[in-house]
């Protein structure tokens, strides 16, 4: 598991508001982009998102994640 990977891919998940929209916006299957937040999800040992059929949600933990991802990606790109 790529860690900073997982990370980016968290990120873009939340700013394109699906996985569709990461994958299409990363140019990867939707499936990679769902494999690395359920890893992310394990290694972490919280869930992110609330999830239902039609929409995302993030979680307490995954608002509190989103903004330390996002300086963390922009102080190591």
């Amino acid at each position: 598991m790529d860690r900073f990977e997982n990370m980016s891919a968290f990120v873009r998940v939340v700013e394109a508001g699906s996985i569709s929209g990461a994958a299409d916006r990363m140019d990867v299957a939707k499936s990679v982009v769902s494999r690395r937040l359920k890893e992310l999800e394990e290694y972490l040992g919280v869930e992110l998102f609330h999830r239902t059929t039609r929409q995302m949600n993030l979680t307490d933990s995954g608002r509190a994640f989103y903004q330390q991802s996002v300086r963390i990606l922009a102080d190591i790109l």
